[in-house]
């Protein structure tokens, strides 16, 4: 009998390969995610320091014109903090759209799979069968010729 072969094998391969892609994508999308939290948690940092600074200041006394600076600067690094959360939101949600892209691959790799399966099944059923079929004959043939 013909050796078993599948013919969405290749389809499967290409499912496969376009995984290791998705996976990659996803992978780099996490990194980004996290970079930009990083870059968010030094934001913070940097500005509780300076509001550290500023209470000190205004403890000891300040000058109106210092007192200014520093309500810029926070107003500054608040509106940063702002901007750059807005942009983890979005790279969130592309890490999102990664993941679903993921799972819908590796469903379709699971499909196939799944089908592949029942396919060596069936070819193995068949394969017995025939080796049945073979046995009975040659021991019809076995006994005729005794």
């Amino acid at each position: 009998m013909k050796k078993f072969s599948f013919r969405l094998d290749p389809v499967l391969k290409y499912k496969n390969d376009l995984m290791e892609i998705i996976k990659a994508e996803h992978a780099d999308a996490v990194k980004k995610v996290n970079v930009q939290n990083d870059f968010i948690k030094e934001l913070e940092y940097e500005k509780n320091q300076k509001v550290q600074e500023f209470d000190d200041k205004k403890k000891n006394g300040i000058s109106i014109a210092e007192a200014a600076m520093y309500e810029g600067y926070l107003h500054k690094q608040n509106y940063m903090i702002s901007l750059e959360t807005e942009k983890l939101h979005q790279l969130m949600k592309q890490e999102d759209e990664k993941r679903e892209k993921m799972v819908d691959a590796k469903k379709e790799i699971l499909s196939i799979e799944k089908l592949k399966d029942i396919k060596i099944d069936e070819y193995n059923k068949e394969t017995q069968k025939e080796n049945e079929l073979f046995i009975e004959e040659f021991v019809s043939n076995a006994r005729v010729r005794a």
